[in-house]
């Protein structure tokens, strides 16, 4: 067996594996897929919005969160105003009940770490300026902090707007990160508490250092540093938060960028943490899956690209002999890519992650998504650009970009 054959043989099984044992979960749990039924937990709690030039978004964000059904004598609402050039900071003055702390321009990580000093009660929930909770979704998280092992619950994140072609993939991907969280939430390791909507134990927070000011996606990297500390992460299928997302190809491809760089720093900072059972499932999980992603995405990019380039150098250099030589110029069964038997494999593969996609999309019915051309595009085309950003996203960490 050739070097070629032995990694394809590695990528597709281990490929098949991760998919297989994600649906082995989903059917496992499909019949709670949208929990148990919990008993109400109505603490103090506080809701953090940082915003930085948000002027456009912070006033419905605002409006989002004061029509929630939590109990208004025990919840109070902060905007961070981080430095804003714009109205942002008008806006918010406008809205009663609503506490605006401004501040001088220093990132969300350190926004968020000098606004929690000054909260009252022990929860803290972080709503980013351009998401919007549904009626429900504060008191619904709430319920999981009854565990006093809960550091963090998270919401199921979905996409508001779903106009071209590109917010409309987004919109996909927004629903399959929710169905696979829900997994992942099965097998308590939940690593991710997006800044769309995510409550947090105070004191958890503080005892582990606060949010990391240094790693560009401090929504990772909190939820990396609690399993690290042993908290559980809890995720809520039924709190809905919906948000906008980037409308340009160009906006998109620098938050990819953006939150690969936070991944790979988020995985540098805690990578020795990997295997060691003392850390649980953080450990022996957490940090492998999260790297195995890495690693398939470059393996299957770099051997279709070896494969492709090989077969079309044999086919150009076929071409030009047929024509020195008088012979046949075009023959069908000189173009091929793989040996059946992986091409076999790879069609199995392609349509159990399909399965997929679709049962997230079956399952997870508020997104309101239909299977149209976006479908296809999302599967066949969208999800082959990660690797590239990947690679881009490495080079740019390397040499040290830290661009918001």
């Amino acid at each position: 067996m050739d070097w070629l054959t032995g990694v394809y043989l590695f990528y597709i099984l281990t490929s098949l594996y991760v998919t297989f044992i994600s649906l082995i979960i989903y059917y496992s749990i499909k019949h709670k897929f949208f929990e148990e039924d919990l008993e109400e937990y109505i603490p103090t709690l506080t809701v953090l919005i940082p915003a930085y030039n948000e002027e456009e978004t912070i006033a419905s964000t605002i409006e989002a969160v004061q029509a929630n059904d939590y109990p208004k004598d025990k919840l109070e609402i902060i905007v961070i105003d981080d430095g804003s050039k714009d109205k942002t900071a008008e806006i918010v003055k406008k809205y009663k009940d609503v506490i605006l702390f401004s501040k001088k321009n220093s990132g969300k990580a350190d926004s968020i770490n000098q606004a929690i000093k000054k909260i009252k009660g022990e929860f803290f929930c972080i709503i980013d300026a351009d998401s919007y909770p549904e009626k429900d979704a504060l008191r619904l998280l709430m319920r999981k902090f009854k565990d006093e092992q809960v550091a963090a619950v998270t919401g199921t994140i979905l996409v508001k707007n779903k106009r071209n072609l590109i917010e409309k993939c987004q919109a996909m991907e927004y629903v399959l990160i929710a169905w696979t969280r829900r997994l992942l939430d099965a097998v308590d390791s939940v690593f991710v508490t997006p800044g769309a909507l995510s409550a947090y134990r105070k004191s958890a927070v503080e005892k582990v250092g606060g949010f990391d000011k240094k790693v560009m996606t401090e929504d990772i990297e909190i939820a990396w540093n609690l399993l690290k500390h042993n908290y559980k992460i809890r995720m809520d299928p039924q709190a809905h938060a919906f948000t906008s997302v980037p409308s340009t190809v160009k906006v998109w491809w620098r938050q990819r960028v953006r939150w690969d760089i936070g991944g790979f720093q988020t995985f540098d900072k805690h990578r020795k943490a990997m295997f060691k059972t003392n850390y649980n499932m953080f450990g022996v999980f957490v940090i492998p899956f999260f790297l195995s992603h890495i690693v398939l995405s470059f393996t299957g990019f770099f051997v279709f690209l070896y494969v492709l380039l090989k077969q079309l150098y044999n086919w150009v250099v076929f071409t030009f002999l047929s024509i020195e030589t008088d012979s046949q110029v075009f023959d069908l069964s000189e173009i091929y890519l793989l040996p059946n038997v992986f091409t076999y494999f790879a069609v199995v593969l392609v349509f159990l992650f399909g399965y997929s996609i679709y049962l997230s999309l079956k399952t997870l019915k508020k997104a309101e998504i239909k299977i149209d051309l976006s479908f296809f595009v999302y599967t066949l085309f969208y999800l082959a650009t990660f690797p590239i950003l990947l690679i881009i996203s490495v080079y740019k960490w390397k040499k040290g970009y830290s661009k918001w």
